[in-house]
């Protein structure tokens, strides 16, 4: 019997202590990036050019 995923049972607990919580908003020129950072007192909006390098540099730079 197959079983169908169910995204509103998590069996995961989500860690908010030290989980980076991020939506992104994409379009061909520019993505919008909002996130919810543990040790940050405000949540961080940024506007990047389409440039999935400078992303994944955005988001270590609040990993670290």
């Amino acid at each position: 019997m197959s079983h169908l995923f169910d995204a509103s049972r998590s069996f995961t607990a989500l860690e908010q202590d030290n989980t980076i919580v991020a939506v992104i908003e994409m379009s061909q020129a520019k993505w919008l990036i909002a996130a919810l950072v543990p040790g940050f007192k405000r949540q961080p909006l940024k506007t990047l050019d389409a440039d999935a390098p400078a992303l994944l540099k955005l988001l270590q730079r609040w990993r670290a």
